[in-house]
């Protein structure tokens, strides 16, 4: 089991501020705490409100894709 921040890759959270690239992160909320974050995929916004999964973990900022609510 990974601690830390390089644990968090699979968790879920819920999208705060809208997501988009790199060079705007938006943010999310996990572990009861607000992260920076942005799309996994270049061009694609993920909005608020929006289950997001993690899938890694680059410089502090959590990478992720929408969650599938199928």
């Amino acid at each position: 089991m990974l601690n830390g921040v390089s644990g968090m890759v699979g968790e879920t959270a819920v999208v705060t501020k809208a997501l988009s690239g790199s060079h705007e992160p938006g943010s999310v909320r996990t572990r009861g705490e607000e992260w920076f974050a942005r799309s996994m995929f270049p061009g694609t916004v993920i909005a608020p409100g929006t289950t997001v999964v993690v899938a890694d973990v680059e410089r502090g900022v959590l990478v992720c894709y929408p969650a599938d609510e199928s």
